[in-house]
């Protein structure tokens, strides 16, 4: 029997990281929804059209070719058409820009299809807003990750500073409190906890303890088995997902 563990909560909580590490410690694979969102993002900015134009962005979708490759040990791969922008996605313009696009209702319907589609191989962790709600409303194990606004907002500007970003912790605070509200205000893939999903709060926990925890949780509930990977394994993504993270 193939399982999906879903991973959602607001920004700044953790998912990605998280996701990433269960998933390795399990031998599941990786569905990292964000990517998709910057993917075609990046096909929009390609494009050149208005990205506030909701209807503009709609229009690019016919000649879209999305693909993805996920894997055991790797982060999973973009593909535009025969193009790999696995790292080219995760560029400060996209990041920028990844909101105007999220947004649109066409891009989230294809999106979800998609993620759908992934989902029917089994055997996945999957993180972002609406994964236990809208996408997979059957995983076999939903986690709802959060942390406070104040942890989340000292998390992020952290990060910026050591990526040499100027900003206060009151400006940072207040982007995240406005994130939060507009995440769950949308009609479309908002913010919510699924009825039936495990509350986790990070706001004291390091990623390796939450890991560990949805690891624990898996094994109990879904009887499932870690797998022995190497350390360097751990460590390598470890590594990748802090330099991710420094680009963004």
């Amino acid at each position: 029997m193939s399982n999906i563990i879903t991973i959602d909560g607001p920004s700044g909580a953790g998912k990605s990281t998280i996701a990433r590490l269960t998933a390795l410690r399990l031998g599941l694979s990786y569905l990292d929804t964000g990517a998709m969102y910057r993917a075609v993002t990046l096909h929009c900015m390609r494009k050149g059209v208005r990205l506030d134009d909701p209807k503009a962005v709609a229009g690019t979708l016919a000649d879209l070719d999305l693909r993805v490759e996920l894997t055991l040990e790797g982060p999973m791969r973009v593909f535009l058409g025969a193009e790999e922008v696995t790292e080219k996605i995760r560029t400060p313009e996209v990041t920028r820009n990844i909101h105007y696009v999220a947004d649109v209702m066409q891009v989230r319907n294809l999106l979800v299809e998609q993620q759908r589609k992934i989902g029917e191989q089994g055997d996945l962790v999957t993180e972002g807003r609406d994964q236990g709600t809208l996408v997979f409303p059957r995983a076999s194990l939903k986690i709802y990750m959060f942390a406070t606004p104040e942890v989340r907002a000292r998390r992020r500007h952290a990060e910026l500073k050591q990526r040499g970003i100027d900003s206060s912790y009151e400006e940072v605070l207040e982007d995240v409190s406005k994130r939060d509200y507009l995440d769950m205000g949308r009609e479309l893939g908002g913010l919510r906890k699924a009825l039936d999903a495990v509350e986790i709060d990070t706001s004291s926990m390091s990623p390796d303890e939450v890991a560990e925890a949805i690891v624990k949780l898996a094994k109990a509930r879904l009887k499932m088995q870690t797998r022995k990977i190497d350390k360097s394994a751990l460590e390598k993504a470890r590594e990748e997902i802090e330099r991710r993270k420094q680009g963004q």
